[in-house]
Order: structure tokens, then sequence, then C-alpha cells
């Protein structure tokens, strides 16, 4: 009999070597040999979930390319080093019946004294795709755990060129025989982890088992929400209740996807030669701990936005990382021919911008969202509701994570983990069109012309895209932690929101954009630009500038948790060398040394890249700025004048630390500057600066210009509060902003800058809000601003920290201008 089935494996093996030569695969990890980290002289055992020959052929294949130990049959026989076994694993009730490969191989492992064996569980995925329920084509031709042999075959001839390979960490056997004594109970015990480890490597990879379109919006059209507002709708509207329905049909099918595993496919081979013809390369980071997190808990990436390219980015991303593509929320504008349908196939769900007034629309919405949610499905969105012009962080809206928050914290069959997300770029494509937006130009609708027009990327050069994944963060714990009772509210017989929930939901959002800058990637463009636009007129010699560079890596180590920073070039001449060509900078020849310039328009578009980083930078560049007219500070000093302008950079680049640990940062730094000697500490304890004129002074100097126009809009919308005070009426909300606005655009044209995010009006609006919370301004119900005295000693302080040249001119501009209580009409 074992005769018989050696030549049928034989056989077999020849007739299917063409069609497993011909497949097409790819490995998680990417480097097998390198990620696994194999000990060499302890053996290797592969675990495969199911008994399939063509699995072990390719796997064979994927060992030998990848300088993995090949498999042989291990039957009873213990595998050696460098003669790796495979094995079956059984299913869960077959132990109990007979004895099977698995078992005599732990038996006899069990009882060699000192032997181990690493076990390398592997699974083999044919084609990517979960199946469709309602689909017999996909049933048939789709990979599947309960192929036999003939299905399997048409599965290859089908998916031989889509493969993925999923190798499993190494366990040790000896360390489960040491857990439990009794050795069969160990055998148990590993079978059960395994069969948990595949079903998990499974539902990461492929995701949920998709359902029809039409399906998913019949099923939205039934929940008690949506029928309630279709009742509603009628009543309101005087329509029957079949055109009411007709009504929030429609909706569905503008919101709902249309996912597809074989448009992810195509996407993924159009991608691939998209970003080698625009990108030197994706670097990713982060991947380990999100595939560990992916396999027991329901993912919702946030990323941080900044292109068009972030939604096609993470989810290449992650197809090529082995997992599941997720449901992206789209705008609608992104719903135009032909790129709408495409995306819609990819896992894009439609979103209106505003639900105000459309009660139906909305309980459609959350019901399919809720549907998402409940069958397990994998959710994109972006937490800023817009592509940031500026390169910073947006303040994040809440509507959506609201209602996503609600249908997670309503299904307890799984944790639901947030992952925060940051995407970056040498350098961003629609950066140009930004600075026209800010400067006042319309914002460029999305169109079939427009995407015809977007072609011309194709023959330029971008430098590199990056991918950065944080620490998630489980929702069901947040909410243990910071709203209570929502257990019980969350009820399928309870629709109300448990109290608190709106500020929970607000403080979650802001907690979460802070935990995308933790894991910002400090690219080299973006540290030669916040170094160069730091120069006087962003123009200095090359020694210098790589310099400042190599101060700025070092300023890195204070930040928490700076291990997660990814940094791809840590040698200052290097980074510079990568941006140089990346951004156009400007190269002059001196016998004294070569200039480097940021000149004109290339110069704007620098800010950008500076913007994406300079939160890392914004606590040492205020101690900096501190000493703008001193030599010489006590610590108290520094730590006081940070602790007051702390709240307002807080707020503006989303940073980590919480009031009242401040002081410990700030101390933190000057530890760091004192080590890298751009401070000094004399006798009396003093902090002093580098001498005028020394190498690090240069430094030193332009570290406490990165902050320059963000310490300049802060001092415009104080000055122009305490001036308003001293007029003695309740200034509009709506006024101030709009004035904020026009002092900076006046301020940029007279001395000669072009830097559109100076009057970047969200962040003046951001000022206020810190302004508010701290009391120093109070904001009525119809959003009249009325300021404390205090905003008086802010003011005098924010001038201290602008240089000479724009003290003058804003203290100037101000006095000319009438105030809103003399512009009143009588």
């Amino acid at each position: 009999m074992n005769a018989l089935v050696g030549l049928a494996f034989a056989i077999s093996r020849l007739l299917l070597r063409p069609f497993i030569g011909a497949m097409k695969y790819k490995t998680v990890p990417l480097a097998a040999a390198a990620g696994l980290d194999l000990d060499p002289s302890r053996p290797v055992c592969y675990v495969l979930p199911v008994r399939s020959w063509i699995d072990l052929f390719a796997l064979d294949r994927i060992c030998r390319e990848c300088g993995l130990p090949r498999p042989q049959r291990a039957a009873a026989n213990l595998p050696q080093a460098g003669k790796a076994g495979y094995l079956y694993l059984p299913a869960l009730l077959e132990t109990r019946l007979r004895k099977t490969g698995l078992s005599s191989v732990l038996a006899a492992a069990a009882a060699t004294a000192g032997y181990d064996v690493q076990i390398v569980p592997v699974s083999i995925f044919w084609g990517r795709d979960p199946g469709q329920e309602t689909s017999l084509f996909r049933l048939i031709f789709a990979d599947s755990v309960q192929a036999g042999a003939v299905r399997k075959f048409l599965i290859l001839i089908a998916n031989g060129r889509n493969v993925l390979a999923n190798f499993g960490l190494p366990l040790s056997y000896r360390n489960y025989l040491q857990s439990v004594a009794d050795p069969v109970r160990a055998e148990k015990k590993l079978t059960r982890a395994l069969h948990f480890h595949f079903l998990r490597a499974r539902t990461a990879t492929l995701g949920p088992t998709l359902l029809r379109r039409s399906v998913v919006i019949r099923g939205v059209l039934t929940h008690p929400s949506v029928r309630h507002a279709i009742e509603q709708e009628a009543k309101e509207k005087s329509l029957t209740l079949a055109q009411a329905e007709t009504r929030a049909r429609a909706c569905g099918n503008e919101i709902a996807a249309d996912y597809s595993a074989a448009s992810i496919r195509v996407f993924e081979r159009i991608l691939f030669r998209v970003w080698n013809r625009v990108f030197k390369g994706v670097d990713v980071h982060g991947l380990e701990r999100l595939r560990e997190i992916a396999q027991s808990h329901e993912i919702l990436y946030m990323p941080s936005h900044r292109s068009h390219a972030d939604y096609l980015l993470l989810s290449y991303t992650l197809y090529n990382a082995g997992l599941v593509a997720p449901h992206i929320a789209a705008g609608i504008n992104l719903n135009f021919w032909p790129i709408g349908g495409f995306l819609r196939r990819c896992g894009a769900f439609y979103m209106r911008r505003k639900f105000s007034g459309d009660a139906l629309y909305t309980a459609v919405f959350r019901a399919y969202v809720d549907s998402l949610i409940r069958r397990g499905y994998s959710i994109e969105f972006f937490p800023e509701g817009g592509r940031s012009r500026t390169g910073r962080l947006l303040p994040p809206k809440t509507g959506l994570l609201a209602m996503v928050a609600e249908s997670a914290l309503r299904q307890r069959v799984r944790k639901v983990a947030m992952v925060p997300v940051f995407i970056g770029y040498d350098k961003v494509w629609e950066v140009s069109s930004y600075f026209k937006e800010l400067r006042g130009g319309g914002k460029q609708r999305e169109s079939a012309e427009g995407l015809l027009k977007a072609t011309k990327i194709l023959g330029r050069s971008y430098g590199k895209a990056y991918v950065s994944f944080g620490e998630p963060l489980i929702l069901q714990d947040a909410a243990d932690a910071a709203l209570p009772g929502w257990r019980e509210a969350f009820t399928a017989d309870h629709e109300e929101r448990p109290a608190g929930f709106a500020d929970w939901v607000r403080q979650l959002a802001v907690d979460h954009m802070r935990r995308v800058n933790a894991v910002a990637v400090v690219n080299p463009v973006g540290l030669t630009a916040c170094a160069l636009l730091a120069a006087p007129m962003r123009a200095t010699d090359e020694d210098e500038l790589v310099d400042q560079i190599g101060h700025l890596l070092e300023l890195l180590q204070p930040w928490p948790d700076s291990e997660r920073l990814r940094v791809p070039e840590r040698d200052a001449k290097a980074a510079l060398a990568w941006a140089v060509p990346i951004a156009r900078i400007q190269r002059m020849a001196h016998p004294w040394g070569d200039l480097l310039a940021a000149a004109g328009r290339d110069g704007v578009l620098l800010t950008y890249n500076r913007n994406s980083i300079q939160h890392l930078f914004a606590l040492p560049a205020l101690i900096a700025r501190l000493f703008r007219t001193r030599g010489v500070l006590s610590e108290d000093a520094i730590l006081t004048g940070c602790r007051a302008l702390y709240p307002f950079l807080r707020t503006e680049f989303f940073l980590p630390w919480e009031p009242a640990d401040c002081e410990a940062a700030v101390r933190a730094y000057l530890e760091r500057m004192l080590a890298l000697g751009l401070l000094t500490r004399d006798d009396d304890d003093r902090i002093l600066r580098p001498q005028v004129g020394s190498k690090a002074f240069a430094s030193f100097a332009a570290l406490g210009r990165v902050l320059g126009e963000t310490l300049e809009r802060h001092a415009m919308a104080v000055l122009l509060l305490a001036e308003e005070r001293r007029a003695g009426v309740p200034l509009p909300r709506q006024k101030f902003e709009d004035d904020c606005r026009l002092l900076a655009e006046r301020i940029a044209v007279l001395t000669g800058r072009e830097a559109p995010e100076l009057f970047d009006r969200a962040l003046f609006a951001g000022y206020l809000d810190t302004l508010i919370k701290i009391g120093v301004v109070a904001e009525d119900a119809n959003q009249q601003l009325l300021m404390t005295e205090r905003v008086e000693r802010i003011a005098e302080r924010s001038i201290e920290l602008l240089s000479d040249e724009t003290r003058q001119m804003l203290l100037q501009l101000l006095a000319r201008r009438v105030p809103s209580a003399a512009q009143a009409p009588i």
C-alpha cells in the first residue's frame, strides 16, 4: 500500500512540475529566511493545515528558492538539522481516533532526551479570494480548505499566478513540553494552537466571505433604523412607503462597495507598475505588530491624508504584505467615470461631505457601516476628513468615527483595533495645487479630464513613499477606561448612546492624531527642508547644512518611544544627497565651499515636507527661540516660557505630552542640547547659548527659526485679541478669523515671502480654541468672543519671540488698523 502511495506521489510530482514551475508567489515575511530567523543547529518541521500534495510541491519550490530547508517526508522519523520534515495538521478529533503523523513525530520527540524541533506552520493561499457565498464559479475555483484533489488542481490552474505563502513564526516543541509535563497534553495543546493559528492567518489574509452587493443592500434596507427612517421619510414628504424605500435603495446603491478579489489583483498589478515609475520605492515600517493584531481583531485603519495616492498606497501595501485590503470610506467626489466603479470594486464605499438634513441617507449609511463591522471586514477612513494642504495633520472630524465606534462597541464577537498610519512622501504630486488653494484659488474638481492630466506624473520622479503603522488601540479597552456604562447602554434593545459618548469620541480622535504623529517617518527631504528653510533667505553653506541636519537627527532621541520613529537615513550627508535632486535644491559653486538654496517656488513647496515632521522638533525649537534676545537664561525661566506656550504647540502639532508632563519633556531636551554642545551650563547653573560666530551657534539659531511662522501666527492672533479687548466690545469669531488671515496675507506680501500656509485659517481657529480651553477667551452662544486681561500679558510675551523686522511690521500694521468697534455702523 505504501509503495502504491509512493508511486502515485512521484507520478503526481512529475505531472504537476510544469504547473508548479509556472507558479508566481509572494511570501510572508517578504524575506522568508531572514524573517523566520531559524536556528540552523536545530531541525525544522513544516506543518500544513490540510493534506494536499499540490500545497506540498508549492512549499518545496518556495523553500528551495528562498534558501529555507526543503521539506522531506517525516513519517515517524525525527527531522534532523539541515533535513527538514513536513506534516499535515490533523483534524481536532482525529487524534482521539487514531495515531497521526503529527502525534507520531511528537511522541518520538518527547521520548528523545534533549531533542527539540522548530515547528513552522505554513499556509498556502491560492488566489487570495475569500469566496462569495452566492457565486458558483468562485465556489469551484476559489481556494478552499475542503477542496479535493480534482478541485485543487482546478484551483492551481485558475490561481497559480497569484499565490501567497504565509510562514508563521517557529514554535519550539521542547518549550511546549516543559510547560505541560504530560506529552499527550502537550500534543493536544500544540494542535489547538496550530488550528487557531491557521484560522486566524486565513482571516487576516483573505477576510470574511463576501456577499453580493445586492444582498448587502437588501440587508441594509431591512435594518430597523432604516425601516424607521423610511416610514418617517414617507410621512414627512407625503410619499408612499414604496417611493421612500426606492429612495433608500438609491442611497444604498450610491454608498455600497462592490468588493472583488479579481479587481484587487488587477489593481495591484497596475499600481506595481505605477509605483515603479513614480517612486524609487515604498518604505514600510511596523508590519510585524500589525500582522499579529490582525489575526485576532477587526482592524480600523485611520491614516494621515496628504494625497489621493493614500487610498491606493495603503491598500497596495497591505495586499503586498499578505493582509486583506480594507473597505475604504471615500468622498463622493471620487465617484466619477471611469475610476469610480473600479474603486468601488476595490473596496471603496462612498460618502457625502455633509449628512445634515437627510435623515434617510444618514440611516442607510450608518446601517451599511454597521453591516461591515458585524461581518468582520477591515475598514479604512481618514479622520482628518480631507487632504492636508499644508503637510500638517488637520483637526479630526468625528462623525464617521462616532458611527464606527458605536457599531464596534455594539457587536461583541471580536474586539476592534484602531491602527494609526503615517503616510508620507519625499514629494507630494498635488502640492502645487494645494498652495494655489491656500492663496484663495478654487479647489479642482475631480473628473475624467483631471485624471488624464494626472498621467503626466508618470514621467517624473517623486522619491520614495513611506507607510508607518503605529501601535493599535483596542476600542473596547479604551471604552472600558473612559466611557462608563457603555456595555449596558450598547445592547440590542437599547438605541441610546451612553452619557459622554460624544466627548469620548472627540478625545479618542485627538488622541489618535497624536498616535499618528508618534510614528512619523523622518525622511531625508523633510529633514533637509527643516534645516534649509530655517536658514536666512533659505540659503546656506553645504557643510553648515549637513551639521544642522545632524543636530536634528540627534534631537529625535528625547521623543517618547523614539524607536518607533522610522528614520530611513541616519547619515546627515547621505540624507542631503538624497534630498537635493528630489527637492530641486540649487547648488552654487563658490571658492569657499558650495552654497545650497531653495529658491522661489521650490522653496515654497519644501514647506510641505518640513511641516510633515516639524512637530518632532517643536520643543527644542521653542527652547532655542527663547534665547533670541538673551545669551543666558535660568532653567526656571526656560521652563516657564515653554509651559506658557506649550498648550498652543500641543494643539497645532498634536504633541504627545500632557501639559503636566511638559516640564519633564523640556528638561529631557535641555539635557540633549547640552550633550550636543548647543547649550552650556555655567558655574551658577544658568543655561548659556553658544558664542556668536561659532559653528554651534549657526545650528542653534537655525533651530530657533524652525518655529518662526508658528510663533508669528500665534503673535498675530493674541495681539489682535488684545487690541479688540481694549476696544471694549464683543468680537464675532468669524471676523476675528478673517482679520487674522488678512493680517497674515499682508505681512507675507510686505516681507516678500511666498508662504501661503502662514495664513491658513484653520491654524488661527486652533489657536482660538486653545485660548478658549485655557480660559483666556470666552465664546457665547452667538459665537461672540470676550477676552480676559490675561490676553494682554500673553500678547506682550509673544512679540518677544519674533524677529525685530517682523515685530516692528506687525505692531505698525496693527496701529494703522481700525478696531471692530470703530468699524461698526452707528
